[in-house]
């Protein structure tokens, strides 16, 4: 009875010693999953280099950001003026225009003031619109969710279907919305088309 005891005894605190490691390990990945700095919608903003290193690296012009949706570009050589796709920013004299580009000015430099360029279309005005990618030290991130999680642009829902990372920019677009940041701070934000028609 005696050996039984003991045995039982062992048996229990092995099952004690095991359960304690396993509940640690899930403990530790939970964190480790929690644990981040983005938005679990902005997932799609990070993604893996080799997905998109096909796209020309292009120096960003000094001096040519001036405001949240259009900057000139150097790519191998050729200077481009890019309109962003997806996105509208506030103009620069509309409330939140100037912090838009400020945004977007830090968000450049961070990246070494390259981008690449994922060229869409080119508009009426001769200008190439593309979806730009910068990397800040955690993997090619889509500047225009960047620029859409902080509050600081519109998703261009009139221009969707030309722009491929549409889900990824509304989603976190919707984020920022709820949590009233940037633009989304304002009680009553005008849209850019809107602001520009009332402004002619």
């Amino acid at each position: 009875m005696e050996r039984i005891t003991k045995a039982g005894i062992q048996l229990l605190a092995l099952g004690i010693v095991v359960a304690t490691v396993v509940l640690t390990q899930l403990k530790n990945q939970s964190t480790k999953t929690s644990n981040t700095d983005q938005p679990a919608s902005a997932i799609n903003t990070v993604v893996r280099q080799d997905s998109i290193t096909s796209l020309p690296v292009c120096d960003v012009k000094p001096g040519s950001i001036y405001d949240g949706d259009t900057i000139r570009v150097f790519c191998n050589g050729q200077e481009k003026k890019i309109r962003f796709a997806c996105i509208d920013a506030p103009e620069r004299k509309q409330e939140g225009g100037i912090e838009s580009r400020d945004f977007l000015r830090t968000l450049l430099q961070r990246g070494g003031m390259k981008v690449r360029v994922d060229a869409v279309d080119t508009d009426r005005y001769g200008r190439t619109v593309a979806e730009l990618w910068v990397d800040q030290g955690m993997g090619l991130e889509l500047v225009q969710s960047k620029q859409a999680s902080a509050g600081m642009v519109w998703g261009y829902e009139a221009y969707k279907s030309d722009c491929k990372s549409w889900e990824a920019i509304a989603s976190t677009q919707a984020d920022a919305q709820a949590q009233k940041v940037g633009i989304w701070a304002s009680a009553n934000p005008q849209p850019p088309w809107e602001w520009r028609k009332a402004n002619k």
